[in-house]
């Protein structure tokens, strides 16, 4: 079999929404990146966090989109051969699929689209971050080695509708918030404890979480509510000034206590932020 469509993966901080952002608008159901990133709660809920967002599902289907979601951990090899033919199935009816550990980043395997498959060379088509530098094929024996297989599929379901964009944004927030905490504390203690850190992963993991907040206060500015407008806008003023304390790629010195201590001091002030807004 041999299948390939146009879809084209948009960078992103977050590389689930760079392929949420490519998918939808190979479908014909484009949206700005802040406004995917919203509804789906990926702007809410740490860049790098594995877990899928909770309303995902709820929050593709405010943008008229339908996603059938497939998600393995630790597949057993009738799992892998289903989700290999649900991929095919897609690539057939010429619709890309976002999947877990197709991209690639200095750090490891991350989200990527596939868009396409030749079973005469052994391999997938993909798209992602760094894939253009690294290779845009991924041999399929390596896609069947992977620990978990995430899969999203998706196609158009409708019109988008503005008012079920606001309340799933609304509902993913709210759904965030505890998520959001517990990060900001993990962070914090992580600074505060003598493990050595490794600078340019720990700035990529900073300047993720800043730009993702960065596009919740944009879409918030946009929409106007009393209780998430001021919140976000002030989280991603916050963020903004602890990424600076480690540019990417060099990392700054985030081994250095002064740093460290200062890193802690505007994390704090972050979650002083989302506590106001209880």
């Amino acid at each position: 079999m041999q299948a390939f469509v146009e879809a084209r993966y948009e960078y992103h901080w977050a590389p689930l929404l760079g392929c949420l952002v490519g998918q939808l608008d190979h479908l014909g159901a484009s949206q700005p990146s802040h406004v995917i990133g919203a509804a789906t709660g990926i702007s809410f809920q740490p860049p790098q966090d594995a877990e899928l967002p909770a309303l995902l599902e709820e929050g593709l289907a405010a943008l008229g989109v339908s996603a059938r979601i497939t998600n393995f951990s630790c597949p057993n090899r009738l799992q892998r051969y289903r989700a290999r033919r649900r991929i095919r199935h897609e690539l057939r009816a010429g619709r890309a699929v976002t999947t877990h550990g197709v991209g690639v980043s200095a750090f490891g395997p991350v989200w990527g689209l596939i868009v396409g498959v030749d079973d005469e060379r052994g391999a997938w088509r993909r798209d992602g971050p760094m894939t253009e530098q690294v290779s845009p094929w991924l041999a399929e024996s390596e896609f069947n080695a992977a620990p978990v297989v995430i899969a999203i599929a998706a196609r158009r379901s409708g019109a988008p509708a503005v008012e079920r964009i606001e309340q799933a944004a609304a509902d993913a927030l709210t759904g965030s918030l505890d998520r959001v905490r517990r990060d900001l504390r993990d962070r914090t203690e992580l600074l505060d404890s003598a493990v050595e850190l490794e600078p340019q992963r720990f700035s990529y993991e900073a300047q993720a979480l800043a730009a993702t907040w960065g596009e919740a206060a944009t879409f918030w500015r946009e929409v106007r509510d009393d209780r998430y407008s001021p919140m976000a806008q002030q989280m991603a003023v916050t963020l903004s000034r602890y990424a600076t304390l480690f540019p990417y790629p060099m990392g700054g010195q985030p081994n250095s206590p002064g740093v460290r201590s200062a890193a802690v001091h505007i994390l704090h002030e972050a979650a002083d932020a989302l506590n106001s807004s209880r």
